[in-house]
């Protein structure tokens, strides 16, 4: 038996038993929830909650997954109906907390000098003109950057 088994972790406390039943209903809910949603949508979908009136809360990642699952409640309450689930009402929240934040990695953008002195010497070749003006200016705003 596995280390979280009834027998095992839990032992004998009735609430602990009584927790780990609805913690187990919930997950095979979760799982029917994704199993019956758009497969792009599935992962959107990270954790399902009994409402007020049977009402069948699912947490989603984004108010685009909620908008998705809006448009898919109807299909997704018949098909939960079929599995053994009643529903009266599938609605969408959004976990905030569980939005990932985009980390902005800083790019070091510099030119080696070997690039630079390239640039130069196109620059230099160049005709005058836009084209001549905009390498110019990158090659100026390098040696800005790299403090020349």
């Amino acid at each position: 038996m596995s280390l979280f088994g009834h027998a095992g972790f839990i032992g004998s406390d009735r609430e602990l038993l009584r927790l780990s039943a609805r913690v187990s209903e919930l997950n095979h809910l979760l799982d029917a929830v994704r199993r019956n949603v758009p497969p792009e949508l599935a992962s959107s979908c990270v954790s399902v909650a009994w409402g007020p009136g049977e009402t069948l809360l699912v947490g989603v990642r984004s108010s685009a997954a909620a908008a998705r699952l809006r448009v898919a409640a109807p299909q997704l309450r018949d098909a939960l109906s079929v599995a053994g689930w009643h529903a009266s009402a599938i609605r969408p929240r959004v976990q905030v907390a569980l939005q990932q934040e985009k980390s902005r990695i800083n790019k070091d953008l510099r030119l080696s000098d070997t690039a630079c002195s390239a640039f130069e010497q196109l620059a230099e070749s160049l005709e005058a003109g836009p084209l001549k003006d905009a390498v110019t200016a990158l090659v100026a705003h390098q040696h800005r950057r790299q403090g020349r």
